[in-house]
C-alpha cells in the first residue's frame, strides 16, 4: 500500500469513528456521511466566497511529525454543537446558530467537542500508523471567508495541504462539513501533492509550491515557457477580466447576505413579518437604469460611502411603499395610509419615519459589509429626494451622473402589503467593478465630484458626522439635520415616555423628590416641540410589556432631530435579543420593571445631571 494510501485509510478510519464520540459527549444522535479525502491548496479551499463563516481550531502537532493542523466548522454548526453540549434551550441555540455568535460559554462548550475531534483522531493514527503523531486543541477563532488572502499566512499560510472531511448532520438537520485540515509535509506527501496552480500567476515571486491547486495543468506550463519580464506584460492581459469576475462574486455574496439582514431588521423594526426575495444583482448604466429598473415616481435617499472607497450610493423606494412603511412604523391606522397612499402624500412623521428606516437599512449594509468584506467601507444616509424617472435628463449630472453602476434589486413582501422592489445603485468604482462592464463609461461617478459637507448630497455639516461614521449600526444614532436649530433656553426636563399612564407614577415621584422637572408623554404625544423649547436631560422609556410599540417609540424619539441625552429603557421580562434591539434603539442602560425606589434612583443619578 502507498503512502498516501495508508493516510486516507488512517483519516477515514478517524472520521467514522467522530460519529460515535461527539454524540456520546452531546447525548444526541450525530452522523457523518459524504467522507471526503483530497490534497489540496489553501487558495483552492477558500476559493468559494458563498463559503458561511467559519470557526477554525488551531491544532499542534506533535510526536515524529511537528507543526500546525486545523479544523474548520461553520459558525452555526459550532454554536449547535456547543449549545447542545451545555443544555442550551433549543430557542437559545437557534439564535446563537443564526446569528453565528460564539462566545463565552458557548465557546468553551465548543473547544470541547474539537479536543474530542483531535483525540479521535490521535487514536487513529496510534491504531494504524506506523508513526507517532498526536494532535492537541489549541485555540480557536472566527474567520470571514471574503476576507482571506490566499497569499497571506494568516489564518495559515500558502501551500498544500492534505483535507480529511464529512458532512455532519444531527437527526435530519444539516450542520455542513467538518473539514480537517493538515499541511501535506507532516504526512510526508508534499511530492505527491499536485503542482502549482491559481495563484501562482497572480504573484509571480511566489515560488510553485507557495500556493498550489490540483487539476489545474495549464498555469503550470505559462513559468516555465515564459520568464518572470515576460510574465509581468502578460499579467494585465490575463487580469482584464479575472478581477471584475472576482471582485463581482464577493460583492454579490456581501449583498445577498446583507438582504436578508435587511429584512429582518426591518421586519422586527415595523413589528412585521417582512420577508425579502427575489434578489437580482447586476451592472447597468443611468440610462439603463431609468429606462428598465426605475419607472416609477421614488424616494431616492443618498447613501455615502466612506473608508477604503468614497463615492454616493441611492436607495430607492416607491413612494406608495414609502408611506406605507413610513406609516406603519408611527402606527398610523390602516384606512389613514391608504389615504396618504392613494394620495401621493409623503411628508411630515411619515417622511422622518422612512427616513429612520433607511437609516436602520444604511446600518445594516454597514455591519454586513464591515463582518464579510475584505475592505472597510461604510455607508451613511444623508438627504432624500423625490425623483420622476420620466423627467430624469440622463446627459446631467442630476440625481447622479452617466456611469457604470452596480446595481442591487429586490422584492419586499409585508404581511399585510405587497410592496414594490427596493433599489440599491452605487458607483461600480465603489466596489472595484470600473472599467469593465461593456457599457462605456462616461467619467468617474460620484466620488470624482463628492458634494462638501452641508452640500446638497454630501454629509451633514453638524458634529454628528464623525460620531456616524464611527458607530456604524446607525439605529441607535439619530439622524442629525444639516441644519440644528439654535440651543433652547426653557427649563431643563426629564421626559417619561410610556404607553401606561399608572407606569409612570413611580419614576414622577423619585425624579420630583431629586428635584427634577418632569414631563410625561404617550406613546403617541409628539416630542419635537419639547426638544425644541427645552434642553433635555434624560428619557425613561417605560412599556408596559417589552415590545416592538416601546421600540417603535424609541425611533419616533430619534427622528425628533436632536441629539439624544441618555435614554433608559424600562420594562418586564427582558431577553438578550430584546436587550440587544433595545441598545440598537438608543438604551444608554436597561430597567427590570416593576422597580424598587432604590433602582430607579440609581438610575437618576448615574445617568442624569442637573442643569446649572
Amino acid at each position: 500500500m502507498d503512502h498516501r494510501a495508508i493516510i486516507d485509510v488512517v483519516c477515514k478510519s478517524g472520521l467514522e469513528k467522530l460519529a460515535g464520540e461527539i454524540s456520546a459527549l452531546l447525548g444526541q444522535d450525530l452522523s457523518c456521511s459524504q467522507i471526503h479525502l483530497d490534497l489540496t491548496s489553501k487558495a483552492r479551499l477558500f476559493s468559494d466566497p458563498t463559503r458561511e463563516k467559519t470557526i477554525l481550531a488551531h491544532m499542534s502537532v506533535g510526536g515524529e511529525r511537528e507543526g500546525q493542523c486545523y479544523l474548520l466548522t461553520r459558525a452555526s454548526t459550532a454554536a449547535i454543537l456547543g449549545g447542545t453540549l451545555i443544555m442550551l434551550p433549543q430557542d437559545m441555540i437557534e439564535e446563537h446558530a443564526k446569528t453565528g455568535t460564539l462566545d463565552g460559554e458557548l465557546q468553551d462548550a465548543y473547544s470541547e467537542v474539537a479536543n474530542i475531534i483531535a483525540g479521535v483522531f490521535t487514536q487513529a493514527f496510534v491504531d494504524k500508523y506506523p508513526k507517532t503523531i498526536r494532535f492537541i486543541k489549541k485555540t480557536i477563532e472566527e474567520l470571514t471567508p471574503t476576507k482571506i488572502d490566499p497569499d497571506a499566512d494568516t489564518p495559515f499560510p500558502p501551500g498544500n495541504y492534505y483535507l480529511a472531511s464529512c458532512q455532519m448532520s444531527i437527526d435530519d438537520q444539516d450542520l455542513g462539513p467538518l473539514e480537517f485540515v493538515v499541511p501535506a509535509a507532516i504526512f510526508d506527501l508534499e511530492e505527491s501533492a499536485p503542482p502549482a496552480a491559481q495563484a501562482a500567476p497572480v504573484k509571480p515571486a511566489q515560488p510553485g509550491p507557495a500556493v498550489s491547486a490540483p487539476e489545474q495543468p495549464r498555469p503550470v506550463e505559462e513559468p516555465k515557457s515564459a520568464p518572470p519580464p515576460v510574465a509581468e506584460p502578460a499579467a494585465p492581459q490575463k487580469q482584464t477580466k479575472k478581477p471584475f469576475v472576482e471582485a463581482k462574486k464577493i460583492i454579490d455574496v456581501v449583498f445577498k447576505a446583507t438582504i436578508g439582514q435587511i429584512g429582518e431588521e426591518i421586519g422586527a423594526l415595523l413589528g412585521q413579518s417582512l420577508k425579502c426575495d427575489d434578489v437580482q444583482l447586476v451592472m447597468t448604466s443611468k440610462a439603463d437604469f431609468f429606462s428598465q429598473h426605475c419607472l416609477e415616481k421614488s424616494v431616492l435617499t443618498h447613501l455615502k460611502v466612506t473608508g477604503d472607497k468614497e463615492g454616493l450610493g441611492f436607495m430607492l423606494t416607491q413612494i406608495p411603499d414609502a408611506i406605507i412603511m413610513g406609516g406603519t412604523l408611527i402606527m398610523l391606522p390602516e384606512d389613514q395610509i391608504e389615504e396618504q397612499q392613494q394620495a401621493g402624500q409623503f411628508d411630515g412623521e411619515v417622511a422622518d419615519a422612512y427616513g429612520e428606516i433607511a437609516n436602520i437599512l444604511s446600518g445594516s449594509l454597514t455591519q454586513t459589509f464591515l463582518d464579510r468584506y475584505p475592505g472597510q467601507i461604510r455607508f451613511i444616509k444623508t438627504d432624500s429626494e423625490v425623483v420622476v424617472p420620466t423627467k430624469v435628463d440622463i446627459a446631467s449630472a442630476a440625481p447622479f451622473p452617466e456611469g457604470d453602476y452596480y446595481l442591487a434589486s429586490f422584492a419586499i413582501h409585508m404581511e399585510d402589503y405587497e410592496l414594490q422592489r427596493m433599489l440599491l445603485i452605487f458607483p461600480a468604482e465603489v466596489f472595484q467593478l470600473d472599467g469593465t462592464t461593456e457599457a462605456p463609461a462616461t467619467g468617474q461617478p460620484a466620488a470624482a465630484a463628492a458634494p462638501a459637507p452641508g452640500e446638497w448630497g454630501g454629509p451633514p455639516a453638524t458634529p454628528a458626522t464623525p460620531d456616524r461614521q464611527q458607530q456604524p449600526p446607525a439605529a441607535s444614532q439619530p439622524a442629525a439635520p444639516a441644519v440644528t436649530a439654535s440651543a433652547p433656553t426653557a427649563t431643563p426636563i426629564v421626559m417619561i415616555v410610556s404607553d401606561q399612564q399608572n407606569a409612570t407614577a413611580p419614576f414622577v415621584d423619585i425624579l420630583s423628590t431629586a428635584g427634577y422637572e418632569c414631563r410625561v408623554l404617550s406613546f403617541q404625544d409628539e416630542v419635537k416641540e419639547l426638544f425644541q423649547q427645552h434642553n433635555i436631560l434624560g428619557i425613561f422609556l417605560v412599556m408596559a410589556q417589552v415590545g416592538e410599540k416601546g421600540f417603535a417609540a424609541a425611533i419616533k424619539l430619534q427622528s425628533a432631530g436632536r441629539t439624544l441625552p441618555p435614554i433608559i429603557f424600562a420594562g418586564p421580562e427582558w431577553t438578550r435579543s430584546a436587550v440587544l434591539r433595545a441598545v440598537k434603539y438608543g438604551a444608554k442602560d436597561i430597567l427590570m420593571t416593576p422597580a424598587s425606589h432604590d433602582e430607579i434612583r440609581e438610575k437618576v443619578d448615574r445617568y442624569l445631571k442637573k442643569a446649572s
